[in-house]
Parts: structure tokens; C-alpha cells; sequence
């Protein structure tokens, strides 16, 4: 973790009061913090950083769903595959990182698995911080960030893989992206840190999909502030309750298409209201083995104030 996020960190589990964590740091290579602890003053729980990795999770959680070296695989694939001129790889990341093109930062990148948006838009911002519960991904993540390159087994038949490398060219800015293991439902920033926020394929994954919103509200900025949010409205009672969602459903709160309804509660109740500048969809696709594609398309909302 670089030294600058130190003084950016809040307790997570104190919100909605803010309280500065102190940092007793252990090991320090130049600007990497490598061990330390962040300690809240308010609530006394510790948070450690170990070989860079700083977790800042609210609450312990359920197990990582994403910790299996396939589905680690298929979201390298997913997020890297079209850099090395893969025939069948998509190239949406490109797409939603031109459409934060000219966006202020630092940028927030919610759910950012294993970093293909943060390093996008660190063409252009000079501080991205990417944030996911997975720690598997941001390991994976940091990795990138660290030596530019992570190879990896990818499925090809039955037992049968073949070996891939990522390789990051050099127009994204890795020295510039910062990844924590922390909860899109209780982010560890201060309220208006964020001049960008993007959030991609994560609100129909998380138990509470309108206090994410709240939150994304909340660390960003009140005027000249951008935030991208995309979703393919995957609606399942795994990830949160269908009193939950919102969208899916034919009557209640969340009756309705969750692009629409999402639209309505941006511009209603952000604080200060959120104005939709641009919408449309993008499709994207996971790779489970050379003859098995999963594609998915998102709605993406691009709202400003």
C-alpha cells in the first residue's frame, strides 16, 4: 500500500461516523507500506497491512467466492484477453474507460476484481484506488500493478490448460493504481473524496444494493463529480433478498427495471441529485474453456453533477 493512502483511510466500521485510522507502520520500502496496522481510535479495531495488502472489511464475511484458481482465470481472461489480440475476447473495459474520458480524480473503482477499469482510467487520473472483497483479486490486482505482468493456467479441456501471461503496455499507468481488499457497503474513504466512481457488474452482487448507491453518493464529490455504473440486473436471492433488489420484481420497491429504477434514485435522491448524461449497453464475456463463452451485457448509467 503507497504511504499516500494513509492519510485517506477511515474506519469502516464506524460509518456513517468518519474517524482517521493511525497507522503504526512495521516495514517500509520507499513509498510501499508493506506491515503495518491501522488502528481506529474510536472503535479500537485493528486492520492489518501484510506485504502490501491493507483489508479494511467492515465485518468479517462470508467465504470468497472468487478464491478458485478457474474463476481467478476466467476474470483475467475477461479483463486482459483483448491486449493480447485474442480472437474472442471483448474489449469492453476500453469502452467504459472511454467513457469516463476527461473525468476528474482521484477515481473510485468499486468491485474492480482484478483491475482492468483502474488501470483504464489511469490513463488519465493520477491516483485510481480499487477496492474488492475478493482478496484472491486484489492480490492479483496488486501483482499487475507491481511487476506489470501475472501468467496464469487457463482452462482449454477437461484437465487439459494452456499458460497465458498479462502483460500491461505501458500507456496504463500502473504506478498510479492503488488496490485494497474493503466492502463496497461500507467504503474506508471520507465523505467527497472521489471526483470519479465507477461501479461495473457489482450492484446486483451485493446484499444491499441501495446502500451501495448511498455509499457511492457519499465519497463523491458534490459538484464536478462523474460516476459510471453498469449492471446486467442479474437479480438472485444468493446475493440479497428480493426485498433487496431494485429491480426484477412485479410490484413492491423494487418493481420494474432495475436500469430505470437505479436512473430514478440517482436523480431523486443523491445529495445533491445525480443527472444522467449518457446510457446504453455493452456486452462483455468470461471464458470457462476454449468452446465455452459466457457473455453477458450491462446497461451502463453515466450520471454527473
Amino acid at each position: 500500500m503507497h504511504r499516500r493512502l494513509l492519510d485517506l483511510l477511515i474506519c469502516p466500521r464506524c460509518l456513517p461516523a468518519e474517524k482517521p485510522l493511525r497507522a503504526t507502520l512495521r516495514e517500509v520500502r520507499g513509498d510501499e507500506v508493506t506491515a503495518a496496522t491501522l488502528e481506529c481510535p474510536r472503535c479500537r479495531v485493528a486492520y492489518p497491512v501484510d506485504d502490501g495488502l491493507a483489508v479494511l472489511l467492515p465485518a468479517d464475511g462470508p467465504e470468497d467466492r472468487y478464491a478458485s484458481a478457474d474463476r481467478l482465470a476466467g476474470y483475467l481472461w475477461s479483463h486482459y484477453a483483448d491486449l493480447d489480440g485474442d480472437p474472442d475476447a471483448h474489449r469492453a473495459f476500453t469502452a467504459w474507460g472511454e467513457l469516463l474520458a476527461g473525468a476528474a480524480g482521484p477515481v473510485l473503482d468499486a468491485g474492480c476484481a482484478v483491475g482492468r477499469l483502474s488501470f483504464e482510467l489511469a490513463r488519465q487520473a493520477e491516483l485510481v484506488i480499487g477496492i474488492d472483497r475478493s482478496a484472491g483479486f486484489v492480490r492479483t490486482a496488486r501483482a499487475l500493478a507491481r511487476d506489470g505482468r501475472c501468467g496464469f493456467e487457463l482452462a482449454s479441456e477437461g484437465e487439459l490448460c494452456e499458460t497465458r501471461t498479462v502483460r500491461l503496455p505501458a500507456d496504463l499507468r500502473r504506478e498510479r493504481v492503488e488496490f485494497l481488499v474493503a466492502d463496497a457497503l461500507a467504503l474506508p474513504f471520507p465523505a467527497g473524496l472521489f471526483g470519479t466512481a465507477a461501479s461495473l457488474n457489482l450492484i446486483d452482487r451485493v446484499p444491499l444494493p441501495r446502500l451501495h448507491l448511498a455509499e457511492l453518493d457519499r465519497v463523491s464529490r458534490k459538484r464536478e463529480a462523474a460516476l459510471l455504473l453498469a449492471d446486467p440486473w442479474s437479480w438472485a436471492a444468493g446475493p440479497a433478498a428480493p426485498d433487496e433488489w431494485l429491480g426484477g420484481r412485479r410490484s413492491g420497491p423494487g418493481a420494474g427495471c432495475g436500469r430505470d429504477n437505479v436512473r430514478r434514485l440517482l436523480e431523486r435522491y443523491g445529495r445533491p441529485a445525480w443527472q444522467v448524461a449518457g446510457s446504453g449497453r455493452i456486452g462483455w464475456s468470461i471464458r470457462h474453456h476454449r468452446n465455452h463463452f459466457e457473455l453477458i451485457y450491462s446497461d451502463y448509467l453515466l450520471a454527473r453533477r
